[in-house]
C-alpha cells in the first residue's frame, strides 16, 4: 500500500449483473482500494471474481438485460458471459469482498443504488452479514455531476476496468474542484 494513504482506505465497487433489480444474477463483482487524492490504484488492493450463476437460486434474470447485453462488443460479452474462465461461489466471492472492504473509510459506486443494492440484497439473501455502514457508502456520480466538463472515457462493461476508470474520474473531480479532504 502507498505510504502516503495509510491511514484511510477508500475502496470502489463495481459489478455486473444480468438485470436491475435488487435480486439480480450477479455476473461479476471487482472492488478496488484506491487514494482518492491520487492519481489511479497501481499497487492497491483489489478483488476480482466471476460467479456462476448456479450458485444463485432465486436471483432475476431479466430479458431486457440479456437484450442489452447481446449488444455489447464481443470482449464485454465473453467477460461477463463466458465459460472460458473459471467462475466461483457467490458465497465464497461475498467472502472475500467482505475481508477486502470491512475496513473501509468510504465505498464508492457508479450509483450505489445499483450495485450496493444488489450487493446488500445478496449478502442478505445468503443470511451473510453486511461488511459495510450504509453511511460509509459515496455516490461517484453526484462527485462527477459537480465538474460538467468532465472528460469521460468509454465504459467496458469488465467490473474491474470500470472500477479504474471510475477512480480516475473520481480523482479528476476532486483535484480539479480542489478538494484535499473528505469526509
Amino acid at each position: 500500500m502507498c505510504s502516503c494513504y495509510i491511514n484511510n482506505m477508500d475502496i470502489m465497487i463495481d459489478i455486473e449483473c444480468l438485470g436491475v433489480d435488487p435480486d439480480a444474477t450477479i455476473l461479476t463483482i471487482a472492488a478496488q482500494q484506491f487514494n482518492p487524492y491520487g492519481r489511479g490504484c497501481e499497487g492497491e488492493r483489489s478483488l476480482y471474481k466471476r460467479l456462476t450463476i448456479e450458485s444463485q437460486p432465486g436471483r432475476s434474470i431479466d430479458d431486457g438485460t440479456i437484450k442489452w447485453w447481446s449488444q455489447q462488443p464481443a470482449e464485454a460479452r465473453e467477460e461477463a458471459l463466458g465459460e472460458g474462465a473459471w467462475r466461483v461461489d457467490i458465497k465464497d466471492a461475498l467472502q472475500d469482498l467482505s475481508k477486502l472492504i470491512f475496513h473501509a473509510d468510504r465505498l464508492w459506486a457508479n450509483g450505489p443504488a445499483y450495485d450496493m443494492t444488489i450487493l446488500e440484497n445478496a449478502y442478505k439473501q445468503f443470511a451473510m452479514t453486511l461488511p459495510w455502514r450504509f453511511y460509509r457508502v459515496r455516490d461517484c456520480r453526484t462527485v462527477y455531476s459537480l465538474w460538467p466538463d468532465l472528460p469521460q472515457p468509454p465504459t467496458t462493461h469488465h467490473a474491474l476496468e470500470d472500477c479504474a476508470r471510475q477512480i480516475s474520474m473520481l480523482q479528476d473531480t476532486l483535484r480539479h474542484l480542489n478538494i484535499r479532504k473528505l469526509k
